[in-house]
């Protein structure tokens, strides 16, 4: 019994390791995308309060965590791609979307493309009355 959990562990390593390697970027040249985001928001039902953020791609372009800086708020955001060419860094952004005065993350525009919120995926996008765009900078 012993050598077959050592043997499923081993597995478990190899395919981690794998799937690092397989994602585009993730194990070279890690950064932290930063953020002033003025006001409470949601990522889709789980509410985050104003502050400074630190915007990390986890394992994958596709799951990003917020965290507040020196606070202990952490929020994670599975995204879907829109489009995987990078962005142009002045254009690197937070989308949100405002429904009944709240705020709700739409995408997130980053070096790894255009990525929308999987819990946002088929609602319009935002119009000019309904959105509010905050720049992210990668560190």
């Amino acid at each position: 019994m012993k050598i077959r959990a050592r043997r499923l562990k081993n597995l478990l390593l190899v395919c981690s390791v794998l799937l690092l390697l397989a994602t585009p970027g993730a194990a070279q040249n890690q950064k932290t995308a930063h953020a002033t985001i003025p006001f409470g928001f949601w990522i889709g039902d789980s509410q985050l309060p104003a502050g400074d953020y630190q915007i990390e791609h986890e394992v994958s372009p596709n799951l990003v965590f917020f965290r507040l800086k020196g606070g202990k708020t952490a929020n994670e955001a599975y995204m879907l791609p829109v489009d995987e060419d990078p962005v142009k860094e002045s254009d690197f952004k937070l989308v949100f979307r405002t429904q009944n005065g709240e705020h709700h993350l739409y995408e997130v525009w980053g070096k790894y493309g255009k990525r929308i919120l999987t819990a946002a995926y088929g609602l319009p996008n935002p119009t000019r009355e309904n959105r509010v765009e905050i720049p992210m900078v990668y560190r």
